[in-house]
C-alpha cells in the first residue's frame, strides 16, 4: 500500500530511529497496537483528546515544579520539591513511583562496638621481586633530594592480622576452638582445651607496589604530614591517572618513615611504573594536589581539611592528623621536580648484553633470552676477559662469583673439549668463581635453574 507523503511542520526528524513513513503511517492511521482500547481507553474515546489531555496535565506540573524551584533559595539542594512534584509529574504519564524500603535498623554487639572503636592491629610486610625491581629518584632543579621511589612489579605482598589493637598482652591474636573451629572465648570449661589463643589471620597477594620514602621530613608535626602525604599522592594519583578509589591502596610503613602504595586491581593498571617512567610524572601529581587541596581555588570553610579534598570514610582514624598546610611547601617544590632513575632497566641491560654475545654463538643468544624471559638474574657482562686466567666467560655474575659457559655445537670437537677444560681449570684455581657450563645437546634449561637462587 503506498502512503504519501506528510509533511511535518513540528516535528524534525533526525537519523534512522524513526523513519518519515513510519511517521506517515502513523499519522495516517495504518499501524497497529494504536487504537484506543491499545492504551486502556474504550472505543468510543478519542485518541488524540486522551494525549492532549495527558500533555496539558504534564506542562501543568512542570509549570508548577518550575515556580517551586524558583523559590528556593541558592544552597537548596531542591531534593524535596523534586521528590513531592515528580512523583505527580511521572503517575499523571502513567508510570508508577516504586519505593524502596526503610532500611533495616542492626543492634550493634557489645564486642563488634569494641573491634569499632580499637581496630585491628594489621601489619603489612613485602618483598620485592629482584629482577623487576627499579629505584628512582625525585629532585628539584638544584639537584635536592625531595622523595626516593622504589618500584616492584609483581611483589609478594602480606598483610598479617593481630587481633584488636590494643596493648593488653593477652589481647594479642584472635582465639580458635581448633576442635569445632569456631572462633571465640569457650562456650563452657570443657572446651578450654581446645582453645588455642594468639592466632594471626594472614593474605598473600602478589601486586605491583611502589615504596615511597619523603626526604627532609620536618622536626615538628611529623606524623601528621606523613599521614597528609599519603592522602595526598593516593588522591593525586587517582585524579591524574583517572582510578577509581579500590584500584589503588596506600598505608604507612617504618613508623611512618615510608609509604607504601599497591595497585589493587587483578592484573594492576600499570600506572606506578609510569610514575617513574615519565619524568615529569611528579610535576603533574603536584599540580593536581594543589588543585584538589583548595590551594589554586581558595575553599574558605576547609580549614585543615574536607570531604572534597583528603576526608573520606576509609581514612576516618587518620582526620586527625590530616592537615593540607602541612604538605603545601613540597607539593610547591615537586611542581618543578623530575624523576631521575638509578642505573638501567632490565630491559635495557638485556639489550645491552645482547650487543655483547659472540656474533658467531647463536646457542649463547638462545641462552641469555631464556635468562631474561625466565625471570632470572640477568649477568654483569658478556665476554669479558679475567686478566687472571686469561678465560673468557659467556656470561659473568661478578657479584655471585658464577662464570656461564654457552657451549654450541662448535665445542663438540675433541680438542675444542680440551683446550676448553684447561681454560676452565685454570680460571677455577686462579679465582673465586663457580662455574656453570651449558652444552646444547644436554638438559641445560635444568641446569639454569641454578641462577634462580640469585
Amino acid at each position: 500500500m503506498s502512503v504519501a507523503r506528510i509533511t511535518l511542520t513540528g516535528v524534525q526528524i533526525e537519523g534512522n530511529l524513526l523513519a518519515a513513513d513510519m511517521t506517515a503511517e502513523l499519522l495516517a492511521g495504518n499501524l497497529k497496537r494504536q487504537a484506543p482500547e491499545d492504551f486502556g481507553f474504550s472505543k468510543s474515546d478519542k485518541l488524540a483528546d486522551e494525549i492532549a489531555i495527558a500533555w496539558g496535565d504534564a506542562k501543568a506540573y512542570w509549570a508548577a515544579f518550575q515556580r517551586q524551584l524558583d523559590r528556593l533559595d541558592a544552597d537548596d539542594t531542591a531534593t524535596s520539591v523534586t521528590r513531592e512534584l515528580w512523583v505527580t509529574l511521572v503517575r499523571s504519564l502513567g508510570y508508577s513511583p516504586v519505593y524502596t524500603a526503610k532500611a533495616e535498623v542492626v543492634d550493634i554487639t557489645c564486642d563488634e562496638e569494641e573491634r569499632l572503636k580499637y581496630g585491628y592491629n594489621i601489619t603489612t610486610h613485602f618483598r620485592y621481586d629482584k629482577q623487576k625491581c627499579q629505584s628512582a629518584t625525585v629532585k628539584t632543579a638544584d639537584g635536592t633530594e625531595l622523595l626516593r621511589l622504589t618500584y616492584g612489579a609483581t611483589a609478594d605482598i602480606w598483610h598479617i592480622n593481630r587481633g584488636l589493637n590494643k596493648k593488653k598482652s593477652e589481647e594479642r591474636g584472635f582465639k580458635l576452638d581448633i576442635k569445632t573451629g569456631i572462633w571465640g572465648d569457650a562456650k563452657n570449661d570443657s572446651a578450654k582445651d581446645s582453645i588455642h589463643t594468639d592466632v594471626n589471620l594472614m593474605v598473600k597477594n602478589t601486586c605491583n607496589i611502589l615504596v615511597v620514602e619523603p626526604l627532609g621530613l620536618p622536626a615538628d608535626e611529623r606524623e601528621a604530614f606523613i599521614a597528609t602525604l599519603q592522602y595526598v599522592l593516593e588522591t593525586a594519583i587517582q585524579a591524574v591517572y583517572k582510578l577509581e578509589a579500590d584500584e589503588l591502596d596506600s598505608e604507612r610503613l617504618g613508623d611512618g618513615k615510608y609509604l607504601l602504595f599497591s595497585e589493587a586491581t587483578e592484573g594492576g593498571t600499570g600506572i606506578l611504573s609510569q610514575l617513574l617512567e615519565k619524568p615529569d610524572s611528579f610535576q603533574k601529581i603536584a599540580d593536581a594536589a594543589l588543585d584538589i587541596c583548595h590551594f589554586q581555588v581558595t575553599k574558605d570553610s576547609c580549614v585543615q581539611a574536607c570531604y572534597e579534598c583528603l576526608l573520606s570514610y576509609r581514612n576516618q582514624f587518620d582526620h586527625a592528623l590530616i592537615n593540607r598546610h602541612f604538605i603545601k611547601p613540597l607539593l610547591e617544590e615537586l611542581q618543578n621536580s623530575t624523576v631521575q632513575i638509578e642505573g638501567i632497566c632490565r630491559d635495557e641491560q638485556y639489550q645491552e648484553l645482547l650487543q655483547q654475545t659472540d656474533p658467531n654463538s647463536e646457542f649463547e643468544r638462545v641462552v641469555l633470552d631464556e635468562i631474561y624471559h625466565g625471570g632470572y638474574k640477568l649477568p654483569d657482562t658478556a665476554q669479558k676477559l679475567i686478566p687472571e686466567s686469561n678465560c673468557k666467560p659467556d656470561f659473568l655474575y661478578k657479584e655471585d662469583g658464577i662464570a656461564v659457559f654457552c657451549d654450541g655445537s662448535v665445542h663438540d670437537r675433541p680438542e675444542k673439549r680440551k683446550q676448553d677444560q684447561i681454560e676452565r681449570d685454570n680460571l677455577k684455581h686462579n679465582t673465586s668463581y663457580h662455574i656453570l657450563t651449558l652444552r646444547h645437546d644436554e638438559d641445560w634449561q635444568t641446569e639454569l635453574t641454578k641462577l634462580a637462587s640469585l
